[in-house]
């Protein structure tokens, strides 16, 4: 089966759609992750798979700020506002990822000092502590430079932080020069090191870039069911084209997932006006396409890579970025077309309401007598219409039904803690 994309590469593409949302918030992350990492590796008692894992869990400790705090300051929601992020960021990755109910829990605890951690159920107390301390240090280093002398937080032990914890912030510093690192940038190329480490099943792969589509929702949770929706009309239509294999079906699947997330940089302004856009506005638009293959090139298989940058192109040559014409174009290609429009089409739009079925179909005609779409994809979603779109409105129903569960709980226990 071909490999769509390695675990490591898992990890840089969280970090790198994060960075698009909120750069500031990511660097913080990755080099909390790193200290974390060089605390946990001077106990010698994990393996290297077991690092990586905790070095991606401290990398993505504040992905909750993402949500609940993505317009503050780091040194605002991560020393003063601690909790809401905290929580939303645990239920996240509780009910997303595949990290599992344990792990995600140590994101709950993480800014919860030592003293208090003794009357919590916590099976990896520790790490949160060590994540705490990590935490600090690199917001002080960060802000203060030169002049934060870390054996400072060592009036904090046996209140903020264990004897164990600090120590071993002592030994990462001496042994891996965690400060000069963190100043040149080299940690950055240590950490990627690290992941070289991490072991995912296929599962767990899948499992992660589906948590990559629902990261898309911190902006707009539109984002998710647009994605939801192109995925589950590109899967819909491949298996009603003969000529198509498996492992394109494979390739189709997670392109589709993933065919969008430059759109993450393009300004709100101009997703959500309600008018026509202007010339430079389009142009801006139509960038998120490059955008997204820089992003992906390298560290997905190419033949997705491939795929996700067509998705504009059309069969006459005047889709976009690289004018591609019907020969050029593959099956897989083919088909995320048609399925993105059909999303365009038939979900809600700042400047239209959603198409009905007759005019969806007579579009999507028009484009098949223009030589714009395959007619043989264009006839599998328009002769079993009905029976594509109850697959859309029933997984976008679940996914609706997720984020309100999830909400509901974080509003729940935010309001536990206040009490």
């Amino acid at each position: 089966m071909l490999e769509i994309v390695r675990s490591r590469d898992i990890c840089v593409l969280c970090r790198e759609i994060l960075r698009l949302i909120n750069r500031k918030i990511m660097d913080h992350s990755s080099r909390v992750g790193y200290i974390l990492y060089c605390m946990l590796r001077c106990e010698d008692r994990y393996e290297d798979y077991e690092l990586a894992e905790f070095a991606l869990l401290g990398m993505l400790h504040d992905i909750g700020a993402f949500k609940v705090d993505a317009d503050s300051d780091v040194l605002t929601f991560d020393m003063t506002n601690v909790m809401p992020h905290s929580i939303y960021g645990s239920l996240f990755m509780k009910y997303l990822s595949p990290l599992g109910d344990e792990r995600s829990k140590i994101l709950m605890y993480h800014h919860i000092d030592y003293r208090q951690l003794e009357d919590v159920k916590l099976e990896n107390k520790n790490i949160a502590n060590y994540l705490n301390l990590a935490n600090v240090v690199d917001i002080y280093n960060n802000s203060i430079g030169s002049k934060f002398d870390y054996l400072r937080l060592k009036n904090y032990i046996g209140t903020k932080y264990s004897q164990e914890c600090f120590e071993l912030c002592a030994q990462a510093q001496k042994r891996f020069d965690i400060f000069d690192k963190l100043k040149s940038g080299k940690y950055k190329e240590e950490l990627d090191e690290v992941f070289e480490s991490m072991m995912l099943s296929d599962g767990e792969k899948n499992k992660f870039i589906e948590l990559l589509m629902y990261i898309s929702g911190f902006r707009d949770e539109m984002n998710v069911i647009n994605t939801v929706t192109s995925t589950c009309v590109a899967m819909e239509i491949a298996e009603r084209i003969s000529e198509i294999s498996d492992e394109d079906k494979n390739v189709l699947y997670y392109a589709s997932i993933l065919h969008d997330v430059g759109m993450l940089t393009v300004p709100t302004e101009i997703i959500e006006a309600p008018r026509k856009l202007t010339p430079d506005e389009i142009e801006v638009m139509r960038r998120h396409v490059e955008v997204t293959d820089n992003l992906l090139r390298g560290r997905v298989n190419d033949r997705v890579a491939d795929v996700v940058l067509a998705h504009h192109e059309r069969g006459d040559g005047s889709g976009y970025p690289n004018h591609l014409e019907y020969t050029a174009l593959n099956m897989p290609m083919r088909i995320l077309q048609v399925a993105d429009t059909v999303t365009g089409l038939t979900c809600k739009r700042p400047y239209h309401e959603p198409r009905g079925k007759e005019a969806v179909i007579s579009i999507l005609k028009n484009e098949v007598d223009h030589n714009r779409f395959h007619r043989g994809v264009v006839m599998a979603f328009v002769n079993n219409y009905d029976d594509i779109m109850a697959v859309v409105q029933k997984r976008t129903k679940e996914i609706t039904v997720n984020w309100s569960t999830l909400n509901k709980q974080y509003q729940s226990i935010k309001g536990t803690l206040k009490k």
